[in-house]
């Protein structure tokens, strides 16, 4: 039966995301990344104890409630089948205000938003609460980690085939170019009391 409701979540085209959530599991709360969603489940990824394969979650996004069970775990990711069929624009947009959100929400998606634009990141204002800008900086972290471990995976699978290395070679180049940016990049800010390193 497992094995009948994890094809059932292969089989649903996905989306990549970056998005922030939280999973509620066992009486506790954790903050995870939604990285690719469909309408019947998802891959979450989060930092701290992820719940066990057939374990009951339910994932929250914006003012979304989606009761799941987790079908896999692996390396920091677990997958979601989620109990229905979910409206994926639903959970991607982004609700100003929402009740239960994190407090910090808005802003991680701000600061993401601005990134993947190239824009300078917002400012926000002094009163705001430090917990959520440490919660910002943790997250921002997290996701040049996630970048960095994500780089180097491509990377030596690409370079693995004899075919691609001969024929993309200089490009090889250049992802472990980035990747080795990114390593230098997240070791730095995480010497400053981040996460540990790459």
């Amino acid at each position: 039966m497992a094995e009948a409701a994890l094809e059932e979540v292969r089989r649903h085209s996905r989306t990549n995301t970056m998005l922030s959530a939280s999973i509620e599991f066992g009486g506790q709360r954790l903050d995870v990344f939604v990285r690719n969603l469909s309408v019947a489940g998802a891959m979450v990824e989060g930092r701290g104890f992820l719940p066990e394969q057939g374990e009951s979650v339910t994932l929250t996004r914006n003012d979304i409630r989606v009761p799941a069970t987790v079908m896999w775990r692996a390396e920091g990711k677990c997958g979601l089948s989620f109990s229905r069929l979910v409206q994926i624009d639903d959970l991607i947009k982004r609700v100003k205000g929402t009740a239960g959100a994190p407090a910090h929400q808005n802003r991680v998606d701000a600061i993401q938003r601005a990134l993947r634009e190239n824009r300078a990141v917002p400012a926000f204002k002094e009163t705001e609460d430090l917990v959520g800008a440490a919660a910002i900086g943790k997250k921002l972290v997290d996701e040049i980690g996630y970048a960095h471990r994500l780089t180097e995976t491509v990377n030596e699978a690409l370079s693995a085939d004899a075919y691609i290395l001969g024929r993309y070679g200089v490009a090889l180049q250049q992802i472990d170019e980035v990747e080795q940016l990114l390593r230098k990049i997240y070791n730095s800010l995480s010497a400053e009391g981040a996460p540990g390193r790459c």
